[in-house]
């Protein structure tokens, strides 16, 4: 009884059962498991919502690219539709999305590093960057972190593809068969004779662009070429103007494109058409196709085209041009007319939203000698003339803004400025643009007993940008519209005769300003030539493209693109 009281009451150390505990191997799995269940819930509790928060960042990136589309689409109101979109878009967050929208312009160009090529700006965007934001749900992140949701955030940028075509230099004014024959035939060495139904037929022709390229493409056999390989392609002055006919064949002019094949076979074969000097394709260079309908179309006048085109490239850059008696007031009339590149080789259209590329008229010198009637003291044997000098820099346009809501095309334009002179030159040194001219006293009177001599000039004005608006309406009826230059002096010739300093010369002996009769005489004699002698640099800077103080611009063609996501 004693050993059996004293059993019971005796506690064993944890530490006698210990060891046997340690050396027991049955149950081992149990304990580790149920040891490390609390991890293994804790990273799947991890997993979940790691998973759950890329999902929903990847839904959140799909708002911000419907947010980025909607804002580009919308530009001018670009906060508040990338707002609503995101507004739209909130079932299924525990907050509603919030869009934060930056404008800016962005470049499409290889070169340049992706994150590079969009810069946030307000002046005249062309793209937007939107920031979207929102909180993710967390499922097991309460227990660990504290806290139900974790904040998100995306990023998209898109951009508009924005075009405008426009044009300098497009002058349909009333055309001269002959003059204009002339010209053609002396810029290209040949023998050139259409009438002014013809001239007439091409100026109320437009081409389509893309149309015509094509034409070449066909012409060249070129199969799969791009539309800057087709302007870069080997073609001749002939081969041109005869793809210029089958485009006008397929667009149905026929009397245009007869006319244009008729002047190919004339001008024929023996120069190069330099057709990228004409024109600059901006993004659609790469392409050997353009789709989109009529959005598309870009036109030009098939005149234009033809006399751009044998203005450009063609070596010769002097033409003298003996027009006779054909201008009524006038005995005869002959003119030197050369014609110089547009600086920094600028084509004559473009197609482009870069607000930096302009397009440029060539520059052009016109030398007019002109043999005039005398009567009472400068009748008989009297000798007069008088030779004017019209120096023409290039004219420029640039794009200024492109407003999709309106369809308008802006475009700044720069007019063509210059000189008039009346003196003698050397016509040899006309053609040399890279050095100024040198321009002496001309005996404007010489008469046995006495001569006249004379001088004077008159500038085209200051140099300013000046801002012009094409409607949807403007370019479907072809409309040109003329800039001229805000601070002009009047330089006609007129202009430059109220300027002109005489002196009279009798018996050899100087008179200063001499014998009242003489001038009195010589006066109505050159102030009646006035009329004519406009007439003659009227028409022939018309055919140019240019104009006294002016420039001349068309809108060819407004595409807006939808917008497309680009980062």
């Amino acid at each position: 009884m004693a050993g059996s009281r004293s059993g019971r009451g005796v506690r064993h150390p944890v530490s006698a059962f210990l060891p046997a505990f340690l050396k027991e191997r049955r149950g081992a799995v149990s304990v580790i498991t149920a040891a490390s269940m609390v991890m293994i819930l804790a990273l799947a509790a991890l997993a979940v919502d790691v998973g759950s928060v890329f999902l929903q960042s990847r839904r959140l990136q799909g708002v911000a690219d419907l947010a980025a589309l909607a804002a580009a689409n919308d530009i001018t109101r670009a906060q508040v539709a990338a707002q609503a979109t995101a507004s739209a878009n909130n079932q299924g967050w525990a907050t509603s999305p919030t869009a934060t929208v930056t404008t800016g312009n962005y470049v499409s160009d290889a070169s340049i590093p992706v994150a590079s090529r969009f810069t946030a700006t307000a002046v005249n965007p062309n793209a937007v960057r939107v920031s979207v934001r929102s909180d993710a749900d967390l499922f097991f992140g309460a227990a660990l972190l504290g806290r139900s949701t974790w904040p998100i955030r995306r990023e998209a940028t898109a951009a508009r593809a924005d075009l405008a075509a426009f044009s300098i230099g497009t002058r349909l004014a009333s055309l001269q068969g002959g003059l204009v024959n002339q010209l053609l035939g002396g810029l290209t060495g040949s023998q050139i004779n259409l009438s002014v139904m013809d001239y007439n037929a091409l100026a109320d022709a437009d081409v389509t662009l893309f149309g015509y390229l094509d034409a070449v493409a066909a012409k060249l056999k070129l199969k799969g070429a791009t539309y800057d390989q087709v302007l870069k392609a080997d073609l001749t002055t002939g081969q041109a103007l005869s793809a210029l006919s089958d485009a006008l064949t397929a667009a149905g002019k026929t009397q245009a494109a007869q006319a244009a094949k008729t002047l190919a076979l004339q001008v024929g074969n023996g120069s190069k058409a330099h057709l990228d000097a004409l024109v600059a394709l901006g993004p659609y260079g790469p392409q050997d196709h353009v789709s989109g309908g009529q959005r598309a179309l870009v036109s030009l006048s098939a005149l234009d085209l033809t006399t751009t085109m044998l203005q450009i490239g063609q070596g010769q850059r002097q033409v003298k041009l003996d027009l006779g008696a054909s201008v009524p007031g006038l005995l005869d009339t002959d003119v030197w007319l050369a014609i110089g590149e547009p600086p920094n080789n600028s084509p004559f259209m473009t197609i482009t939203q870069d607000k930096t590329v302009v397009v440029r008229t060539s520059q052009a010198r016109l030398y007019v000698d002109v043999k005039l009637l005398g009567s009472g003291l400068l009748g008989g044997l009297a000798q007069i003339h008088l030779p004017v000098l019209v120096e023409l820099a290039s004219g420029e346009a640039k794009l200024k803004a492109i407003d999709c809501g309106q369809k308008t095309t802006t475009l700044d334009v720069k007019p063509s400025l210059g000189t008039l002179k009346i003196g003698d030159i050397d016509v040899s040194t006309l053609n040399n643009f890279k050095q100024p001219l040198t321009v002496t006293t001309t005996n404007i009177v010489q008469a046995p007993l006495f001569k006249v001599t004379g001088k004077a000039d008159a500038a085209l004005g200051g140099a300013s940008w000046q801002s012009v608006t094409f409607t949807d309406a403007d370019v479907r009826q072809r409309t040109i519209k003329t800039v001229k230059t805000n601070d002009t002096l009047a330089a006609t010739t007129s202009t430059l005769l109220g300027n002109l300093k005489l002196d009279v010369e009798l018996l050899g002996i100087q008179l200063g300003l001499g014998d009242a009769a003489i001038l009195a005489a010589l006066k109505p004699v050159l102030a009646a030539a006035t009329a004519p002698l406009d007439g003659v640099i009227v028409s022939l800077t018309n055919l140019l493209g240019l104009g006294l103080g002016e420039a001349d611009v068309r809108s060819n063609g407004l595409r807006c693109g939808a917008a497309a996501l680009v980062a």
